[in-house]
């Protein structure tokens, strides 16, 4: 019975969470270290919401932003600094009529 319901765990997990798509930018392994952690850091938060409201707030909006980005496989900040990266750079130099070198 019990390896049933593990079974069935384990196939609904197999497809939906992980999936391809065009615009993922994060690689697998990123994305269950991420799915990991933000489950870790949103439950944390949550436990800790009566306790410390401020700092619960901000644990419960990272860990969901994690989970995000490990379910979709999509990182708006890593989008950005890749294209950051990517786009090229002009460098204009200017050097005076006559060089002299010594």
């Amino acid at each position: 019975m019990n390896n049933q319901v593990i079974d069935k765990l384990k196939e609904s997990f197999k497809g939906p969470i992980l999936q391809e798509n065009e615009n993922a930018n994060v690689g697998k392994s990123e994305r269950i270290l991420s799915l990991a952690t933000g489950a870790f850091i949103l439950f944390q938060g949550v436990k800790n919401i009566f306790s410390h409201p401020l700092i619960a707030i901000g644990e419960i909006a990272v860990g969901g932003a994690l989970m995000q980005r490990g379910v979709t496989g999509y990182c708006a900040v890593k989008a950005m600094v890749d294209a950051d990266i990517q786009e090229p750079v002009s460098i204009v130099v200017t050097s005076p009529e006559q060089i002299t070198v010594s």
